[in-house]
Order: structure tokens, then C-alpha cells, then sequence
């Protein structure tokens, strides 16, 4: 295939199934014609297919690459967005028809066209007038599906495609449209993206087996394809699964941009440890920043892989922290030990955890278990923190319990989160020690309950010994550390492993810490950190609003003057972010020369050395 002069043909998108090749077809060579064994699935697909009047060019990977040939693997792969990008048309083949998958996709596409979805903020209104006060946009009830639709829906949204690797690159580059098909039923890929997004912001049927684990794992297919970083596409895909793991790094390489690669290449003779530790190298050391270690969870203290390295190869049981800015914009000083393999970094020893409680490993439906766990948590905090005490944080309390994942945070406000006092005022009802309450006042409290399952699953509670509120892994415990590095936007935890050694737990929230505190004090009361949309480049910036002038900027209010020999440097996106030049190295950076290690030590912040193990 010359890429720059391809022949029409369509990719298929499909899952392999069993690698039992117990199908044959015969594929005409230039000399001869040889048989090929492949899948069931794959022959399913083929045979659905096939036109009968008329040729069909397709491009299959199980047949136009060598699976053998770790080489040839290597080099395709590195070809893969071009062949996606370039098809005519992805077929996305799901599998044939069965378990009413036709109810399912004509419920989807009737969903879809009710619907007008602006992907750049995300939020969702009606198709036409007359669609403005009906059933299908009510998202405090499930959408308008009779039972035995809602049990196809979530049957096809539990077929294997969905929990693929490969798959998201495969739709995401295709630029000429992508449809789904299912037996002989299709729908676009377009508004198939559409009835999901619907369909993933409102309650479903709690009743019907994984439901909403299949509502969500198809989301993270069909979320809108921004400008995506090597952190935020490998935490996507934590939870899809592929055959060689050393794909979890090869198989996304495509959705970023290419100066975002850091220069790896697909090299299939390297082993999946080496090429886990040589991205997280690659990262920390080319851009700057630790954000990477936020995908770190402990697992065990004598792996074979050091914790300052994710293991992208397990799933991670808890869900990430999003738009935390505990390091500001600091440069990471990080060191990479060749003798001993370990990691020296830079950062503020914050606290020590004193208490730890783990909240809940439960399932997200039904709602009762939930409300439960919740009110055990409560209890607990009750007790360790006095009754006066709680009260007077429990605001405090749900901005933790929610990683302070609220619409107030987004500017203009975002559908995804709720409300911060609204939440809080059925979180406190909820968490009345004398309530019980019924299924409907459950349900009304339903995006409460969903915001706690999604930040409590796997976590603790911890509380440390200068009495800070946060949450951390679940196997985090007392005598744990916790860290704020240099380049690194959310808290750490840290075990010590003595000889002044540490092991990397994982990621934290800690109240009162997720904007800079650590390094630079509070906020002004009358300043608000924020996530300001940008239209232009279509993706949010950090932002700050000064509410009683009803101003926004992008620095920070509480930083100083430049030190000397640095300016700021101009550039068509100031409005967004600021570069800083070094006039004397003449040198431009994007970390501010203000968060500097020698900057914060004039500023008496007691900066330490940690190595990681």
C-alpha cells in the first residue's frame, strides 16, 4: 500500500475474539492463491460483509500483518493512524445479530436524533422545538426505554469491541466517518457517540446486570477527542484490555501529537517493564513534570517494577484527580539513578497520615449499599473529628469525598458535575445519622450517591497529624507521608522504605492543598481558581476569577514580581498561558521561573530530596 496514493478501501474495526484460528480464507498472492487462518469473529465479520454484486476492498490487520514477525509488527504499527486516517470509510463490526441488538441500535439511533450535542462543552439540548420539554432530555429519570430495550442496550454495549485497546485509535482517526454496524443493522459512529452521551448523564436501570459499568466503558470511547496528553489517554485506557501489554504504550502513540510522542517508537523485542520504565523516563525528563506518577499505585512492595513507575499493564482501582494544580507551574528536578534504577525528586514534605479509613469496594448500583458506606464514613469521621468539628467541615468534608469535582469549577459551568451547594444540601440530608431513607428520595440523591462511589471506590479517608482531610489509596496507612513535588500536580503518598528510601502509594487529594497552597498560601477569599473554555483552541485553561471585580486572568494573584533575568515573553495564546525567557541563557520555558527551587527557598519553603524506589 502506497500511503501517499492509496486505492479506495475500508478499515475494519473489529475485536479478535478467541485466537483459536479455526477459519480459513484464501487470499490471492501474486503468484499463487495461499490460505490464511483467522478467527471466528473475523470470519463473521467477512462473511456479513461481503457485497454480493459488486468488490469489496477492506483493510484487516490479522491479515495484512505478519502477527509473527515482531519487525514487521513494529513498522505497521507505526503505520497505523495513516491507514485509519486514509480509509474511505471504519466499519466497526460488533458481532452478528443477537440479543435483540436491533431494539438496542434502533433505540440508539432514535435517542441520538432527539438530541444536539455541543462537544466542546459538552452540553446536551433538544434536536428541535418540539423535543424541548420532553422525556428524552429529563436527566433526573433514565431515558424513556421500556425494560426489554434497556436489557439490549446493555447487552450490545457489553460485547467485546467496547473493552478493546485498539479500538479507540481506530475511530478517533477515522476522518472520513465511521460506522457501526451489528449483523445487518448500522448507525453512525456520530450518533451513536450522541445517545451515549445522553444516556451516560442520567440514571439507567439499576435493576440490569453492568448496565452502567457498559454505559461507561463506552464513553470513554465516545468522549470528545480534544487535545489529549500521554497522562490523560493512558488513564482512558487503564481499563481495556489487549493481548500484549506493551500495546498499552504502542496503541495510543497516535491520538497524540506528535511532538508529544517523546520519541518512542513501537519496538516489540524490548519487554513490557522496559518499555513502561523508558515512557515514564521519557516523560519526566523531556517535559518537566512528574504528572505521570499520579497513575502510580502501589501493589506490592517487592515488585519487579519500581513504584515510581506505573504499571499500566493493571487496571488502577480508584479514578484519577482531574484539574488539580498542587505544583502550580514548577519544573520537575528529577534525577533517574542508573546504579540502583531509582528516582531523586524534589518537593515539600506536606503531613503525615495519622488515620486512615477505607470507604467502600462496592459496585455502583444499586443505591442502597452506597448510601450505606456513606453513612459509615460519616460516622467515623464523627467520631475521630468531634461533633463540633465535623459540622463546621462539612463543606470541607464533600469537597474531599468528591475531589471538589463540581460544575462551579468550570467557566461557563459544565453539565458533567453537579452543583457545589446544591449537592451539599442533599449530601447533609443524606447524612443524617437518624435518616433511612426511601427509594425516591435515594434516587433524587442519586448524582450525590454516583459522585461518592466514583471518588470513595478503593480510597481512604486519611486524616493527618497537622489535621488536614483528604483522600488516598485505599492501601494507604498511618505513618505514610504526604508529598507535594516540584512538577507534579496532585499530592503524593509516600512509604517509607528506609536508608531514606521511599515507595510511591499513589495519588492524593488533600483539602485545602489542589491549587498551589503548599507553595504559595491560600488563595485571596475573594479569588477562584477555575477551568476557563477557550473556543479557540476548544479545550479548557486554568484560569483565575477575582469576584468582586468580576475579573479573569491566567496568572496567578499570588505570585510576585519575575525574578531577575527573566521576562515574560509574548505569544498568540498569552491570554491562555505565559512563556518566560531566560535573557541571559536565552532560553524560553513554560514553568514558571517564580517556582523555581532557589526561588521558593528565598520564600523560606523547606524543599527536600526524596528517592524513589
Amino acid at each position: 500500500l502506497d500511503i501517499n496514493d492509496p486505492p479506495s478501501y475500508e478499515a475494519l474495526s473489529y475485536a479478535w475474539g478467541s485466537n483459536d484460528l479455526s477459519n480459513v480464507i484464501f487470499v490471492d498472492t501474486k503468484n499463487e492463491q495461499e490460505s490464511l487462518a483467522i478467527t471466528e469473529n473475523l470470519h463473521s465479520a467477512l462473511q456479513h460483509l461481503r457485497k454480493t454484486s459488486s468488490p469489496r476492498t477492506l483493510w484487516v490487520d490479522a491479515a495484512c500483518i505478519n502477527q509473527r514477525d515482531d519487525e514487521e509488527r513494529s513498522q505497521q504499527v507505526a503505520r497505523m493512524a495513516d491507514i485509519y486516517r486514509s480509509a474511505a470509510k471504519v466499519l466497526i463490526w460488533l458481532g452478528p445479530e443477537a440479543d435483540n441488538s436491533a431494539l438496542a441500535i434502533k433505540a440508539l439511533e432514535t435517542l441520538a436524533s432527539k438530541i444536539h450535542v455541543d462537544w466542546g462543552l459538552s452540553t446536551i439540548t433538544a434536536a428541535s422545538e418540539e423535543d424541548v420539554d420532553s422525556k428524552w432530555l429529563d436527566r433526573s429519570r433514565p431515558a424513556p426505554f421500556d425494560y426489554q430495550t434497556w436489557v439490549s442496550i446493555g447487552q450490545i454495549l457489553g460485547r467485546s469491541w467496547f473493552s478493546r485497546l485498539w479500538v479507540l485509535q481506530e475511530v478517533s482517526l477515522a476522518h472520513n466517518g465511521a460506522v457501526v454496524t451489528c449483523g445487518n443493522n448500522t448507525m453512525s459512529w456520530q450518533n451513536f457517540c450522541k445517545a451515549i452521551i445522553s444516556l451516560v448523564r442520567r440514571p439507567n436501570w439499576a435493576s440490569i446486570p453492568n448496565l452502567h459499568k457498559n454505559i461507561e466503558q463506552s464513553w470513554q470511547l465516545c468522549k470528545p477527542k480534544r487535545v489529549q496528553t500521554l497522562q490523560s489517554i493512558l488513564q482512558q485506557t487503564r481499563y481495556v484490555k489487549c493481548s500484549d501489554q506493551r500495546d498499552r504504550i504502542y496503541g495510543v502513540l497516535n491520538l497524540i501529537e506528535e511532538s508529544d510522542r517523546l520519541g518512542i517508537k513501537p519496538d516489540y523485542t524490548k519487554t513490557t517493564v522496559q518499555v513502561f520504565q523508558d515512557v515514564t523516563l521519557r516523560s519526566i525528563l523531556r517535559t518537566g513534570n512528574l504528572d505521570l506518577l499520579a497513575s502510580c499505585e502501589l501493589q506490592s512492595e517487592r515488585d519487579e517494577i519500581p513504584s515510581w513507575v506505573p504499571n499500566w499493564s493493571i487496571p488502577k482501582r480508584y479514578c484519577g484527580i482531574t484539574v488539580t494544580y498542587a505544583c502550580h507551574e514548577s519544573d520537575a528536578h528529577a534525577i533517574y539513578n542508573d546504579g540502583d534504577g531509582s528516582l531523586s525528586v524534589i518537593g515539600l514534605h506536606v503531613g503525615k497520615i495519622q488515620k486512615a479509613q477505607q470507604i467502600l469496594t462496592i459496585d455502583p448500583w444499586p443505591l442502597q449499599p452506597i448510601h450505606a458506606a456513606l453513612q459509615r464514613a460519616m460516622s467515623w469521621l464523627r467520631n475521630e473529628l468531634g461533633s463540633d468539628a465535623y459540622n463546621r467541615q462539612m463543606e470541607a468534608i464533600w469537597r474531599t469525598l468528591c475531589c471538589n469535582q463540581f460544575s462551579d469549577l468550570y467557566e461557563p459551568l459544565s453539565q458533567i458535575y453537579p452543583q457545589f451547594q446544591e449537592s451539599l444540601d442533599r449530601f447533609r440530608s443524606l447524612t443524617e445519622p437518624t435518616v433511612k431513607p426511601n427509594n425516591s428520595f435515594l434516587n433524587y440523591c442519586r448524582p450525590v450517591l454516583s459522585r461518592f462511589h466514583s471518588y470513595g471506590h478503593n480510597r481512604s479517608i486519611i486524616l493527618t497529624g497537622k489535621g488536614q482531610l483528604g483522600l488516598a489509596p485505599r492501601v494507604s496507612r498511618p505513618d505514610d507521608f504526604i508529598v507535594v513535588f516540584l512538577g507534579c500536580r496532585s499530592p503524593m503518598v509516600l512509604r517509607p522504605a528506609g536508608n531514606g528510601e521511599y515507595l510511591v502509594v499513589g495519588e492524593a487529594y488533600v483539602d485545602g492543598l489542589m491549587t498551589g497552597e503548599a507553595f504559595l498560601g491560600p488563595l485571596p477569599s475573594h479569588w477562584q481558581y477555575v477551568c476557563r473554555y477557550d473556543e479557540t483552541t476548544e479545550r479548557r485553561w486554568k484560569a483565575f476569577i477575582d469576584r468582586v471585580r468580576n475579573k479573569c486572568q491566567s496568572e496567578d494573584p499570588r505570585l510576585g514580581p519575575l525574578p531577575e533575568g527573566w521576562v515574560e515573553e509574548e505569544h498568540p495564546k498569552q491570554h491562555l498561558y505565559a512563556k518566560y525567557r531566560n535573557v541571559e541563557e536565552d532560553y524560553t520555558t513554560c514553568h514558571d521561573p517564580r517556582m523555581l527551587p532557589s526561588a521558593l527557598r528565598a520564600r523560606n519553603v523547606e524543599l527536600t530530596e526524596f528517592k524513589l524506589v
